[in-house]
Parts: C-alpha cells; sequence; structure tokens
C-alpha cells in the first residue's frame, strides 16, 4: 500500500538488522550488535531506527519477518518480535522467505542467483532465483542438502552466489564449476532487513499477509535438540 510504513526484521543469521521500509523506498536501518542474542538488542534497535528517522511507532501498518530457513534460534527470535508489534500495533505481518529476499538484493547479478546459507552439521540452506521482468522469479524450493550436491541441481550457465554458505564453501562451489561460479566481495552478500522489507511491499500486492496467531517460521529441518529428543 503506498505510503504505508512496514518494519523489518531480520533475524535468520547473526547479522541481524532491522529497517523501517515505505515501498520501494529504504526509510532507516540498523544492524543488530554482533556478538549478543537478538533478543537482547532487537526492541533497542527498533527504537533507535524509530528515534532517528522521526518514523512514530503508531504509523507502522506491517511487520515483515525473515521467515526462513536460517538459525533455529535467530528465526524464533524475530517471529516473536514480529508477533509482538504486530499484537501491540494491530499491524499485519508478512513472512518472507529469508532466501528470497537474499537474492531480492541482487538485481544487478544479471540471471540466476543462488542465495546459500551454513546450516552446520555439513548441510547448506539454498534455493534458486532469476531476475526477469524486474522481478526475482523463484526457479528451485528451498532445500536443506549437503554442499557437494548444490552444483549437481545448476545447469550449464553462470550463477551468483550469496550468503555466508557461499563463503563458506567457495572453494568447493569454483571446483565444481570453475568461472560460472560468481561471488560478491568478501563480507557482503548477506540477509539484510532493507530486502526483507521491499520484497514484503512486493508481496502485500499479492496478499501475502498471514494470521499472526498461527504464523511459525519455516525452519526446512529439525533442530539439534528434537533430533536428541528423537534418538
Amino acid at each position: 500500500m503506498p505510503g504505508s510504513v512496514i518494519l523489518a526484521i531480520e533475524t535468520a543469521t547473526p547479522c541481524g538488522s532491522v529497517a523501517l521500509v515505505s515501498g520501494e523506498a529504504v526509510l532507516a536501518r540498523a544492524a543488530l550488535p554482533g556478538g549478543r542474542q537478538a533478543s537482547e538488542t532487537i526492541l533497542a534497535a527498533v527504537d533507535g531506527l524509530l528515534r532517528d528517522s522521526g518514523s512514530p511507532l503508531g504509523g507502522v501498518s506491517c511487520v515483515a519477518v525473515s521467515a526462513g530457513p536460517g538459525s533455529f534460534t535467530g528465526l524464533r527470535v524475530g517471529m516473536a518480535a514480529a508477533k509482538g508489534f504486530c499484537w501491540g500495533l494491530g499491524a499485519r505481518i508478512v513472512p518472507v522467505p529469508t532466501l528470497h529476499a537474499l537474492a531480492f538484493r541482487f538485481p544487478f547479478a544479471g540471471g540466476t542467483v543462488c542465495p546459500v546459507l551454513d546450516a552446520r552439521r555439513n548441510e547448506i540452506y539454498a534455493a534458486m532465483f532469476r531476475w526477469e521482468d524486474g522481478g526475482c522469479r523463484r526457479l528451485l524450493p528451498d532445500m536443506a542438502v549437503a554442499p557437494d550436491v548444490l552444483p549437481d541441481r545448476i545447469a550449464g550457465e553462470k550463477v551468483f552466489f550469496c550468503g555466508d554458505g557461499a563463503f563458506s564453501f567457495r572453494s568447493l562451489f569454483r571446483e565444481r564449476l570453475g568461472e560460472r561460479a560468481v561471488f560478491p566481495p568478501e563480507g557482503e552478500g548477506r540477509p539484510d532487513a532493507t530486502a526483507v522489507g521491499i520484497l514484503a511491499s512486493r508481496m502485500l500486492r499479492d496478499g501475502a499477509a498471514a494470521d499472526v496467531r498461527s504464523l511459525v517460521p519455516a525452519y526446512l529441518r529439525s533442530s539439534e535438540a528434537e533430533l536428541k529428543r528423537r534418538g
């Protein structure tokens, strides 16, 4: 909705951030302090955003949250914070797929974008997207796979890798794909709340708002604690 303000939350990885977005415009952005739990910093970060941008909390009509896959703890914290804001403000909530928002950051890549997050336990979260006609279209669903499986899913074309998993397994992807594997500069290409917010504004036009009470993160796999309980 034109003119509406979206509060965007990205806590799917240790590099968390929050942002205020209106349409395609970024009003303010703040990184969450590294080395601390997002639950300890997210409220202060949002308060700082609103203060620095001059936007009243009551002006937020929608909360966009990075909904996974990603860190189990980070996703739970982000989702809980997003729901809290929605209940307090009477705002809508939009769950934004983490990998889609990550690919959405790179329209200049041209062609295929492959966001990759390190899922630990020798697995990665990955998906495939293509930028066409100003939109970021999904080619493959989100998946949790071993790193050496991913290159087999890629056709004979150049692929722009992004995300922390792209750097963790860069040598493997380069060995398997050669010059077809393209990467952003070291330290860039990570999830960001600004992309979550802008993508959410597009998703809203397609009726992507969800039910606050029933919404849960998209984990893709069981947590380590759940696996231990089953064992």
